[in-house]
């Protein structure tokens, strides 16, 4: 469960969460300790989301930091949880680093938004359940569902962001999300940056 923790001297709020795992004191220290040295590099966060999980083959530590306009998510995974601390925490930091001029830009750049609806596409179960031979009808039955329509089965907003190609594409760095939708600023037109299989990254312009 989570519980939040107000650094006096910071002025943002952890919340740690434990799946399959309770929260010890000793994790507890150990992950305020290493978000202080993040502290250190930027005095823009708003509040961080840390989600341990100790699975039997896999221990993984899931992080979400809230700054002004944006959020990094980052995931590590190791045998060992203070490892997938470790891993995690320092994807947050080369980012950081990495783009701590632009996420600087960010702050005091006045971003136009407008909110818009993604409908979530579910997949249908390719795998079928054992049909009974004797049964012609409810064979049939279930090899007419393989042709079913996709179903919407979440609804969410996001918002749509004027942005630069460049500053697309460090959006979609610190975070894990599979794409995006913005207009762009240089030619005002509507598009969608996602990741391809090979760590690059697809762009759809919308006519």
């Amino acid at each position: 469960m989570a519980k939040p923790n107000k650094f006096e001297n910071e002025g943002y709020t952890i919340y740690i969460i434990g799946k399959h795992i309770e929260i010890t004191d000793a994790l507890r220290s150990y992950v305020w300790e290493k978000l202080d040295r993040i502290e250190r590099i930027t005095d823009q966060i708003i509040d961080v989301h840390v989600t341990l999980d100790a699975q039997k083959l896999e221990k993984s530590c899931s992080i979400l930091m809230n700054f002004i306009r944006f959020q990094i998510k980052v995931k590590g995974s190791k045998d060992n949880l203070y490892e997938a601390i470790d891993k995690a925490i320092d994807r947050v930091t080369k980012l950081i680093r990495r783009y701590k001029a632009k996420l600087q830009d960010y702050r005091n750049k006045d971003l136009s938004t407008v909110d818009i609806h993604v409908n979530v596409i579910e997949p249908l179960h390719d795998n079928l359940s054992v049909i009974n031979d004797d049964i012609e009808a409810e064979n049939v039955k279930e090899e007419q569902s393989r042709y079913e329509l996709h179903k919407v089965v979440a609804r969410d907003t996001m918002p749509l962001k004027t942005l630069t190609q460049d500053e697309a594409v460090m959006k979609m760095e610190i975070t894990s999300d599979p794409f995006m939708i913005y207009r762009s600023e240089e030619d005002h037109k509507l598009k969608v940056i996602y990741r391809r299989e090979d760590n690059n990254y697809g762009l759809v312009q919308v006519q």
